[in-house]
């Protein structure tokens, strides 16, 4: 049997009220909709005296996480594997072997002998 706390006088309290509002709407309950409900019953809350409320039984507001960075679309740099040291890198490559021509006959060349 679910305990009800009652008030000195024999009353239900407040926090009483919106546990069981709460349960009756489910998971997915929002303070303004108890505000309304509990308003309809003629008890006034306040929505920090719901969210507490609701906070402590065990209504927490699920957050929805960002994103991570390699999950959201891919730059066009690293869609092809492709980064600044990479490009760097190859820069510097194809100044040592004297032009672009050279470096790629110098990759064709280690690609033969792989």
């Amino acid at each position: 049997m679910p305990r009800t706390k009652k008030s000195a006088v024999g009353e239900i309290s407040k926090a009483e009220h919106i546990r069981q509002a709460a349960k009756t709407m489910g998971k997915k309950v929002r303070p303004k909709q108890i505000i309304a409900v509990l308003k309809e019953q003629g008890i006034v809350v306040t929505s920090p005296q719901v969210s507490s409320t609701l906070k402590a039984a065990g209504y927490h507001r699920k957050r929805r996480g960002k994103k991570a960075a390699s999950a959201t679309a891919p730059t066009p740099a690293s869609a092809n594997g492709l980064t600044l040291n990479a490009l760097v890198a190859a820069k510097e490559r194809i100044h040592k072997a004297g032009s672009v021509k050279a470096a790629e006959a110098a990759i064709q060349a280690m690609k033969k002998l792989a």
